[in-house]
Order: C-alpha cells, then sequence, then structure tokens
C-alpha cells in the first residue's frame, strides 16, 4: 500500500525514494493478498493481531494512582497537588480504572481537599476528563489518549509534534479534490473519503461537526456479521493534527484552511487503534465506515470485456455511494499509474468515441501524462485500465 510522500507544494528532492523505501517494508510485512483475476478479490488487508500494552505506559499506570494517593500523605489536598494531578491525567498514560480512581477520589476525600483545589479537580473530572474518556472510545480499560499513535516511522523521527490548526472544517463545501493522503498507506481510506465526497458530500457534511470546547465528532458506521444495519459510531478528536516542522504528518487539505480530511483520517485512526493500525486496509471497508452502506466489487482483467467493463463503472459511479479502483500489484502498462494503489474512480465519459475512465491519485498529485495541471487526476481509455487497474470497488446505497 503505497504512502503519499509530502503534499504537492511540500515535496522535497527526496520524496519518491522516501516512498518506495516505506513502500518496500509495507510489503516485507504480513500483508494478505488473494489471488487477482476477474472472479478473485485481490483483498488489500494487513493482518492486524492485538498488541501488548507497552509495560512503560502499564507502569506509568500504576504510578498515577500511587501519586493520588500520596497526595493524602499529610491530610490535606492542596491546588498545587491537584493541578500535578490534572496534568499527569492529560499525559495519556493512564487507564480507564485510573479514570474512574480520580472520579472516586473526589468523593472519597471531600474533607481533605482545599476548598479550591476540590472545586478544580471536581470541574476537571466533569468536564474535560470525560471529553479525553469519549476520545479514547470509553470502552473497558482502553488507554484515555488525546491523540492517537503515531506511525512507526513518525515516532522514530522524534520530530513529530500536536499542533493546533486554523481553520474550519469545510470551505465550499466537501470536494474530492479536497483530501490529499500524507506518510501514512492510507490511500485506501483517502482515495475512499474522496468518492464519498464526489458521490455524496452531504453524508460527510452529516457525519462531522464541531464541538464546544474545540473538538471534532466523527460518526463513522460499523456492521457485525449478523446486522442487517450498520451501527453508528461516534469519536471525538481534539483539534490538534501530527506536524514535522510546521507541515502536516499525515492527510491534508487542498485548502490550507480547510480540516476535514485530517478530522475523518485522525478519527479513523483513533477508532481503529493508531496510525499504524490504518497502514494498509480496503477501500470497501473504508466505504461502508464512511456511509454505512453495503459494498461490492468486480475483478478487471487485460481480458475483460471494454464495453462490458465500462457499463458496470458508469452503473457504480451513477450509484452515488462512491466508487475507488485499484492498480495492480505489479507494474502497471501505464506509465504514471503507481503500483498497489487505490485511487478514487470519479466518472467516466465518451469523447470523440472512446470511452474514458476518470481518476484521482489520492497524492493529490502524478497522474500518467500531462494535462497542463498536476493535481493527480487524469483520464485514460477502458483499455488502458483494463491492463492497469485489479479491481473496483463501490458503495451500493
Amino acid at each position: 500500500m503505497q504512502t503519499r510522500g509530502l503534499c504537492a507544494q511540500q515535496r522535497c528532492a527526496d520524496g519518491d525514494a522516501r516512498q518506495v523505501e516505506r513502500h518496500q517494508r509495507q510489503k516485507n510485512r504480513a500483508e494478505l493478498r488473494h489471488p487477482h483475476g476477474p472472479e478473485a478479490y485481490p483483498a488489500r488487508a494487513v493482518l492486524r493481531l492485538p498488541l501488548p500494552m507497552p509495560s512503560k505506559i502499564e507502569r506509568e499506570a500504576e504510578r498515577y494512582r500511587v501519586r493520588i494517593d500520596k497526595t493524602l500523605t499529610d491530610g490535606k489536598v492542596t491546588t498545587k497537588e491537584v493541578d500535578a494531578l490534572i496534568k499527569d491525567a492529560k499525559n495519556g498514560h493512564f487507564s480507564q480504572v485510573e479514570a474512574h480512581y480520580l472520579s472516586g477520589f473526589v468523593d472519597r476525600q471531600k474533607q481533605a481537599f482545599e476548598p479550591a483545589a476540590r472545586a478544580k479537580l471536581a470541574a476537571f473530572v466533569a468536564g474535560e476528563m470525560k471529553a479525553l474518556a469519549k476520545i479514547a472510545g470509553d470502552n473497558g480499560d482502553e488507554r484515555l489518549r488525546k491523540n492517537p499513535a503515531l506511525t512507526e516511522d513518525s515516532q522514530k523521527s522524534g520530530q513529530v509534534t500536536w499542533d493546533k490548526r486554523d481553520g474550519q472544517i469545510s470551505v465550499n463545501g466537501f470536494s474530492p479534490d479536497d483530501a490529499l493522503q500524507g506518510q501514512v498507506g492510507d490511500c485506501y481510506f483517502i482515495s475512499a473519503l474522496a468518492a464519498v465526497a464526489k458521490g455524496n458530500p452531504q453524508l460527510l457534511a452529516n457525519a462531522v461537526k464541531t464541538n464546544r470546547d474545540g473538538s471534532y465528532t466523527v460518526t463513522f458506521f460499523e456492521r457485525n456479521a449478523n446486522d442487517t444495519k450498520a451501527k453508528p459510531v461516534s469519536i471525538t478528536i481534539d483539534g490538534t493534527f501530527a506536524n514535522r516542522h510546521g507541515r502536516l504528518e499525515y492527510a491534508a487539505a487542498r485548502e490550507t484552511k480547510e480540516l476535514w480530511p485530517m478530522i475523518f483520517e485522525k478519527a479513523y485512526a483513533q477508532w481503529k487503534g493508531g496510525f499504524g493500525a490504518i497502514e494498509g486496509g480496503m477501500s470497501a471497508t473504508a466505504l461502508e465506515a464512511l456511509t454505512g452502506h453495503k459494498t461490492d466489487f468486480f475483478g478487471v482483467t487485460s481480458e475483460s470485456k471494454a464495453d462490458e467493463t465500462f457499463k458496470r463503472i458508469s452503473e457504480a459511479v451513477k450509484g452515488g455511494g462512491g466508487v475507488v479502483a485499484l492498480s495492480k500489484p505489479w507494474d502497471p502498462s501505464e506509465r504514471g499509474v503507481v503500483a498497489d494503489h487505490a485511487y478514487t474512480l470519479l466518472g467516466v465519459e465518451e469523447k470523440n468515441g472512446q470511452k474514458l475512465v476518470q481518476l484521482r491519485n489520492p497524492w493529490g498529485e502524478r497522474e500518467p501524462g500531462y494535462d497542463g495541471r498536476d493535481d493527480g487526476i487524469f483520464s485514460m481509455p477502458i483499455e488502458k485500465f483494463l491492463t492497469s487497474f485489479a479491481t473496483v470497488e463501490f458503495s451500493r446505497p
């Protein structure tokens, strides 16, 4: 699964080399693929097994409980001690158990608090701590984190910070050209996001909201094996985004004051367990998470009938749920098409007797040929599409 590299305006000279190196590392991981072909679904999911919680975090969680108890050593809890407890709570290294422990501490030790100290801690417990719990999903012993875990590459750099970004959810609506992939291999998700922006932008507008405290809530959908209807899942994130030297590390927007691509990606990463957890995946899964609708697919090869495939693509686009095309895992025949990469399928048209398929690279750049604007959007004849792409995935409203 390809990562994008830096945004078009931010590409450095070694950008392509970094993409190749990262792509090779991803290929060496346990990525499961089915054989490609008209009847075979080239699943692109990475096997993700539950990982044990790092012992460092476990130790810090225990230390946090000890810190709470130590405030009672002299029989009095001061404002300074409360400030220290709140600061430790915000570092993200405490579990739901510690959250409940802190909440109970306010009630159990009423007489030990200085009046101002108790009021301050009670306000934190009733307000910001609950928001942190929502961010983490408020699920059992899940770690309460303000931000999802960074990818391994971002962690190793030691140069990524979480910073507030000025802007608004959308500027002039939700457009497929808004979303740009960053330094995480989630082309399947960014392409699905752009596909929904093309097919039914109102779905995205309805799914995200700004909260009073500056946080954002995104509503996704999930469906269990026995569910006939997808169930909504609301994920709340704060208003900070990962930056490296002032540049966004992950998703970005074409319009610098627009935030919706970053909000959706960060919320998805929070839901799934971190940015590393969303490296590699299936566009069909992302489409269902974004729309709540079931998805379908069909495979294509150089042996597929051009007219029949063109008709099927046209029908999928007219469905209005979003369509994504996955390129072949080996070098596509069409120069400029990235191998093993997800593209948003924007539409089809017939021009001068030729059937064309319009696509978009989630990098927001790099496309076959040159139409005067390197924005990642291009059209190709259906015959070349068949030799360069392996699967079409789409939502069925």
